[in-house]
């Protein structure tokens, strides 16, 4: 049988289609639509000098291309990288960050982007399926061996995201109906972010169609960190990152729908789209988080200026876990502005700048703890300073009180 490792990166060349080959050129601070070499990504007969491009039997490819998504998204990062290519799978173990050290030491060392990278889940990681999303490739379909193809906690037709309404034996891809790219209008990758690479957003991003929207997240709304040397998210800081959208709840019954100001076009709703009733509180579907206290699931798109005067969460540490309401790279949250960079986070003003997010403790590719978490949840020891180091960090960066003895 064929490897998992050459399933994900069927999907990361397949995916470097659809997010990666966003391969977009550019000696300015910021990037548009694709630019560069047409031979970075297409082949007009797929072979040369006698050899099949490039050295296997996966081709052709649609769409003239050289390989899937991840094949176009496989490879190093280092903020320089020609045509300033996302790459999402590597083929050796990649650098893990921005991470804290097992005393809770910050490093920004790490040359793994925004989502992390699918190097865990797949075989020459160890293929170890809660260390990322399985996806399905050009010629293989791995499913995750614990829970099937459905994603879990799916709810068919939320939010009317247009994700397929049975996955039986449908495995998630990059983009299409059963995939997180695209417009899911279509079952194939290629035929749902058509045009997309090529988009010019210089305009903005605006959700109006696949390529004006926030990583190809169709409708989905965001600041982009693409400047050179830093892009995609390359080693952030709190002042240098991506912005994410977010919205304050406060109706505990509205569904939101895809694209609508109402929390239809944030990256938690894009979360939602397969995970739904993690988007819940209660224990009744499409509730809001406000519904129930206690919550019975962690909330999403909820500002922590809502909670009550002196709570906890007014407390929100950067990623130092000294500094008071300055970002933290490692525990993101979102703000209903995505204009411009916010860097100032104050729950207290409660002015939607401490927004919860899916991201804020998850990576959408995979990263090397278990459930896709950003930081290791072995160090999360509630009622003790031990180990000392990780004073608001990790889950205590919104938890601030939890790690106090």
């Amino acid at each position: 049988m064929k490897s998992k490792m050459r399933s994900i990166i069927g999907f990361c060349f397949y995916a470097s289609l659809v997010i990666g080959c966003m391969v977009i050129l550019c000696t300015g601070p910021a990037f548009a639509k694709v630019a560069g070499p047409c031979s970075d990504c297409h082949t007009m007969h797929n072979s040369q000098n006698g050899v099949v491009w490039p050295g296997n039997d996966d081709g052709p490819f649609r769409a003239l291309t050289t390989g899937g998504c991840v094949g176009c998204h496989t490879g190093t990062n280092d903020g320089t990288i020609d045509n300033n290519i996302p790459f999402v799978m590597s083929t050796a173990e990649p650098t893990y960050g921005p991470d804290y050290a097992a005393n809770g030491t910050y490093s920004n060392s790490g040359n793994t982007l925004a989502g992390g990278n699918f190097y865990w889940v797949a075989s020459a990681g160890g293929g170890t399926d809660n260390l990322g999303h399985n996806v399905e490739t050009d010629s293989l379909s791995n499913a995750d061996a614990a829970i099937g193809q459905t994603p879990p906690g799916f709810v068919s037709g939320w939010g009317t995201s247009g994700i397929g309404a049975t996955w039986a034996s449908n495995q998630l891809t990059c983009a299409g109906t059963y995939g997180c790219h695209g417009s899911h209008t279509y079952a194939d990758d290629f035929a749902d972010i058509s045009g997309a690479h090529h988009a010019d957003d210089t305009g903005g991003i605006t959700g109006a169609t696949v390529g004006l929207s926030y990583r190809f997240l169709y409708k989905i709304l965001g600041k982009e960190m693409n400047t050179v040397g830093n892009a995609w998210e390359y080693q952030p800081t709190p002042t240098a990152h991506n912005q994410y959208k977010g919205y304050d709840r406060t109706d505990a019954t509205a569904i939101p729908t895809l694209g609508s100001t109402t929390g239809g076009n944030t990256i938690s709703f894009s979360c939602g789209e397969c995970h739904g009733d993690y988007h819940s509180g209660a224990d009744v579907a499409y509730s809001n988080p406000i519904a129930a206290d206690p919550w019975l699931r962690h909330p999403s798109d909820y500002d922590m200026g809502n909670t009550l005067a002196g709570a906890e969460y007014y407390d929100y540490y950067g990623t130092d876990g000294t500094t008071r309401w300055a970002y933290n790279v490692v525990a993101p949250v979102a703000s209903a502005n995505v204009a411009s960079v916010i860097s100032a986070v104050n729950p207290i003003t409660n002015d939607d700048t401490a927004i919860v997010t899916c991201l804020s403790c998850h990576r959408a590719h995979g990263s090397p703890y278990a459930d896709l978490l950003r930081w290791d949840y072995q160090y999360m020891q509630a009622g003790t300073q031990t180990p000392a180091g990780w004073n608001n960090k990790g889950c205590f960066a919104c938890h601030t009180t939890k790690d106090n003895g």
